[in-house]
């Protein structure tokens, strides 16, 4: 059985604030994250374990948040190729790009 629970944290020790979305298996395993950040609302990244993709998890993750809130796509120069398909399979608002108000721009000038 499959479980989605929801916590907020860091990515991997960057000392982010994230809400974090997760999809475990019967044994407790994270198969799937989807990171959110928590001052924009905008996809951070997600992840699919390589023995489950092309099963929905990132859909059903993608989903479950935008249920509890809006979350918004990075612009599009700013994703990878796979980021960018699944903006393009779940559809889905983006961050403003003019003026970008992206995380990564936002980085850039601190």
């Amino acid at each position: 059985m499959l479980t989605i629970t929801t916590r907020t944290g860091d990515y991997y020790g960057d000392g982010s604030n994230n809400h974090v979305w997760e999809t475990c298996d019967s044994d407790d395993t994270v198969i799937a994250e989807l990171y959110v950040s928590t001052d924009r609302h905008e996809i951070m990244n997600i992840w699919v374990h390589e023995d489950h993709r092309g099963e929905g998890h990132a859909r059903r993750l993608y989903e479950a948040a935008a249920a509890q809130m809006d979350i918004f796509h990075a612009p599009e120069g700013h994703r990878t190729e796979e980021g960018n398909a699944f903006a393009e399979a779940v559809g889905g608002e983006t961050v403003a790009l003019y003026p970008c108000d992206c995380y990564a721009c936002d980085s850039l000038e601190d």
